[in-house]
């Protein structure tokens, strides 16, 4: 236990040293972010002296963007499950890779509402009067105490995982099934906890009849859903950018190996140091990569396979390192870094597909080539039959395939937000009672206030231009579907956030007509937070994307 916890601790450390690197482009970005943290900070110092009379919130509208900001922003949280789900339950592999950006941007968009919430309270300093043992924590009977732990026991949850999964990639071993598989699933029943337990928040308040529909839930759910995965389909586009090369020199050529020699006894023990699970192929096996296997000593920059080629030949590294890279786009990819022990070209040799990449020493290197039949023959061994398949998936593989996988998911998320935002018009206009003020000051203005009517047409136009784009073939371009997803992400924090809380308030119940509109300290605020988890989000993929790729292990 001592052990693990040094070198868990050492992965941290070093972790920190890695998000301390970068190109002028990197901390140009964080420099800009880190700026607007402290102009936020500022702003917020100047709330914590004068009070929350520096904002626009009043006796009559005690809920403003702060709260908007975290509505937004649980759901953003919520829709980590999006990925988990096709992954864990229906193995979808195309989605695989991405579920650790999936999980850190639940992480950042945590911490980001958790912030909105504190800056919302008039006196932080007597938030331990919701601390167990100190205070009255008010459980069950208040939703902000069942709001408080399903946050923060999300926010754990997704820690845990993402720190777990990364750290085995760390490792250079594959995570035990038994020590997250469990955590995620249990993860999955939090997430929608999470949601719904904040959209009740607003549904539990009876003198609010805005608030009071069934419907509130599923919005929120359906919001959340699209919005989320459209943030990460974005944030996969940048991350495929920046991790992009240009394409390898047309002098390259195929393998053409400083030298070639069968298998002897002295290679399989060189490779069963590296790998220990050797150990437990049977005589056969052993006999049969003894006879049929060879290896390849590769010069540094030399290709050992290309991507589109066929072959039924799997490739184990010895000595050195083996680099594989994707072609997309006219743009060159690494997917994964190997090392000795660790292989690679085993998923087309098993399946006689096409080379989904192509393989290119980074070092002199020694490396194990192997025709299909011996490696399923040492595949019969559980142990390597295990670490074999989970290292199928230690890649990082950003594929077109993999981002309109979410396009179809944000489509179908869209069509039923805005479904439901039909029937919510027509419940709250058809009936024609009373309660129908607070959609008339949304919609059309009310008695001559109407300072939200440009926020939700803009928001309605964006999400029906979004859903056009999506439901149209010119969507599977990525140009037009960053496009719908940046229209989708505007027009749903506007929906979930200015249109939902704010209408709540106006008319107040005796009837009064008090507008709300941020103060430009507020704003700032605003800023400084989203800068903070941008900067928290930049930094964490700074450290995840390398570990993904193989270049940054303990061994490395």
């Amino acid at each position: 236990m001592n052990r693990t916890a040094k070198n868990f601790l050492s992965f941290l450390w070093r972790c920190g040293q890695l998000a301390c690197e970068g190109d002028w482009r990197y901390f140009a970005w964080t420099g800009a972010l880190f700026l607007l943290c402290l102009v936020g900070l500022n702003a917020y110092a100047k709330q914590f002296v004068q009070g929350l009379v520096s904002t626009d919130m009043t006796d009559q509208v005690c809920w403003g963007v702060y709260i908007a900001n975290f509505s937004f922003l649980v759901g953003i949280a919520a829709s980590a499950v999006i990925l988990v789900i096709p992954v864990y339950l229906y193995k979808n592999e195309e989605l695989h890779d991405l579920v650790i950006f999936g999980e850190l941007l639940a992480i950042v968009a945590i911490l980001m509402a958790l912030a909105f919430v504190m800056v919302d309270l008039g006196r932080p300093d007597r938030f331990w009067h919701m601390v167990p043992g100190i205070g009255k924590f008010n459980f069950p009977g208040s939703l902000l105490s069942w709001d408080v732990i399903v946050l923060n026991g999300y926010l754990a949850l997704n820690i845990y995982v993402a720190a777990y999964l990364l750290y085995c990639r760390y490792e250079k071993r594959p995570p035990t099934k038994a020590l997250y598989l469990p955590v995620i699933f249990f993860g999955i029943f939090w997430a929608v906890s999470t949601m719904m337990v904040s959209a009740f928040l607003y549904v539990g308040l009876g003198g609010r009849p805005f608030w009071n529909s069934a419907i509130i839930g599923p919005r929120f759910l359906a919001s959340a859903f699209t919005a989320g995965p459209a943030l990460i389909i974005l944030a996969l586009q940048v991350v495929r950018r920046l991790t992009a090369h240009s394409l390898a020199s047309p002098t390259e050529s195929e393998v053409a190996p400083l030298g070639v020699h069968h298998v002897t006894k002295e290679d399989w023990d060189l490779l069963a140091r590296v790998l220990p699970e050797l150990s437990s192929a049977s005589e056969e096996a052993r006999l049969r990569v003894l006879a049929s296997g060879a290896v390849l000593e590769v010069p540094a920059g030399r290709t050992l396979l290309r991507q589109g080629a066929r072959s039924d030949e799997a490739f184990f590294v010895l000595r050195g390192r083996v680099s594989v890279n994707r072609t997309d786009g006219g743009r060159i990819r690494t997917v994964r870094t190997l090392g000795p022990g660790e292989q690679f070209g085993e998923i087309s040799a098993l399946n006689g597909t096409p080379r989904t990449a192509t393989a290119v020493a980074d070092q002199h290197a020694w490396v194990l080539r192997l025709p299909s039949a011996a490696l399923r023959e040492l595949m019969k061994s559980p142990a390597l039959d295990h670490v074999i398949r989970a290292r199928m998936h230690d890649r990082l593989m950003i594929s077109d395939r993999a981002l309109l996988t979410l396009r179809h998911i944000v489509q179908v998320a869209m069509i039923i937000n805005v479904f439901l935002l039909l029937n919510e018009v027509f419940k709250e206009f058809y009936t024609g009672n009373l309660h129908v003020a607070a959609s008339q000051y949304l919609y059309f203005g009310l008695d001559g206030h109407h300072a939200l009517v440009p926020w939700i047409w803009t928001a309605i136009v964006c999400n029906l231009v979004a859903l056009t784009l999506l439901l149209l073939p010119i969507s599977t371009s990525l140009k037009w579907l960053d496009v719908a997803c940046v229209l989708a992400v505007v027009g749903i924090w506007i929906e979930k956030s200015m249109g939902i809380i704010i209408p709540g308030f106006v008319p107040s119940p005796l009837g009064e007509i008090v507008e709300y509109s941020p103060t430009w300290n507020e704003t700032l605020i605003c800023f400084g937070i989203w800068a903070f988890g941008l900067l928290c989000y930049t930094v964490l993929l700074r450290v995840a994307v390398p570990i993904l790729q193989g270049r940054f292990t303990r061994i490395a």
